[in-house]
């Protein structure tokens, strides 16, 4: 391959993520969200002193100490693995939420034959698609989240993400590949698993709303206030929409790391599950300054070790752990079953 070829085959994965409108890190996303964050700060700037200080806004706004802290550069290795890096190589392990909606549809065609045919409008059904299958994703979030708080192998991997210590949008991309993979199975069998449902029940293959094929209700998330979630604007929702949906300040205390925090607001776009599952831990109006990070991980936490290896040695280190005492648990039951004696009756 010749040089000029070989930069682009590099480069594209880039500059698709940069100016594709359905990417995470879409530069038209980015810009809509600055534009707010600004808005807010002049607004709260506004509401405190009478006048919006444009001298204070650009300082809070563009804050190089951010750019130039250890985290961020940590962020920008994982952006080159997960855009560039990861994709080839694990692209064989993927597995397709398409393949999950066609074996789902066609057990449930199967052993309950169909349902009815769905005789709406074509336009009414890709709405209430949308809206289904981006529930879906909500759910396959945060069951995904819950259980990478909780189960210790799972947790070596995913504790990646939380040894940021700055936040900004590219956090978003600091994640370790294995804790990718794991996301985008249980990501396939959610949304692959309701998309069968409903493709069995409309007899029709599912279609939504969508760009670049991402869900149009996630995307007006990402547009808004998504980026918002990963950076040092402090922007609260209270009441009844911090019940329902996650403000930037939500997601903030998830990266607390002070204990009180430690497992709090799981959820993505929706707070709901938190609130139902006793893991809401809705902002305060005012800024408390939080510090984010793991704070027995911060020796290494930034170098390509402490973000590609040691999390696979942990993992491997817990998941053998646990092994172990299923099988001393499995064991002491059989033994104990051996010693029971059973008196025939006469």
């Amino acid at each position: 391959m010749e040089l000029h070829g070989a930069i682009r085959f590099w480069l594209s994965p880039i500059a698709h993520e940069l100016f594709s409108p359905g990417s995470i890190l879409s530069i038209y996303s980015l810009a809509t969200t600055f534009c707010i964050a600004v808005l807010a700060l002049a607004y709260r700037h506004k509401a405190r002193r009478g006048r919006a200080n444009l001298r204070a806004i650009a300082r809070a706004t563009f804050n190089l100490r951010l750019l130039r802290h250890a985290s961020s550069y940590a962020d920008v290795k994982l952006v080159i693995v997960s855009v560039v890096i990861a994709p080839p190589i694990f692209a064989s392990l993927v597995l397709s939420s398409n393949a999950v909606s066609m074996a789902v549809s066609s057990v449930l065609r199967s052993v309950f034959g169909p349902i009815w045919s769905f005789s709406g409008h074509d336009a009414a059904m890709r709405a209430l698609s949308t809206l289904a299958l981006f529930l879906a994703y909500e759910i396959g979030y945060f069951v995904d989240h819950y259980l990478k708080h909780r189960v210790p192998f799972l947790w070596a991997l995913h504790k990646v993400h939380h040894t940021a210590e700055v936040l900004t949008p590219l956090t978003n991309y600091r994640n370790h590949p294995v804790d990718n993979l794991i996301f985008g199975y249980m990501l396939s069998i959610f949304i692959g698993g309701a998309s069968g449902v409903l493709g069995w029940m409309f007899d029709r293959k599912t279609d939504i709303i969508s760009v670049d094929g991402r869900n149009v209700i996630f995307l007006i998330f990402l547009w808004t206030i998504g980026h918002l979630q990963h950076s040092q604007f402090w922007i609260p929702f209270g009441g009844i929409w911090g019940r329902l949906f996650m403000s930037p300040a939500h997601h903030q205390i998830h990266h607390s790391d002070d204990p009180r925090h430690f497992n709090r607001n799981l959820g993505s776009v929706l707070a709901i599950w938190d609130w139902m599952f006793g893991t809401l831990e809705t902002p305060s109006v005012e800024n408390p300054r939080l510090a984010y990070g793991v704070r027995e991980e911060r020796q290494q936490a930034h170098s390509w070790v402490g973000l590609l290896v040691s999390p696979l040695v942990e993992a491997g280190s817990a998941l053998s752990r646990a092994l172990i005492a299923m099988k001393r648990s499995f064991r002491r039951r059989t033994s104990t079953l051996a010693d029971v004696h059973i008196t025939p009756r006469v």
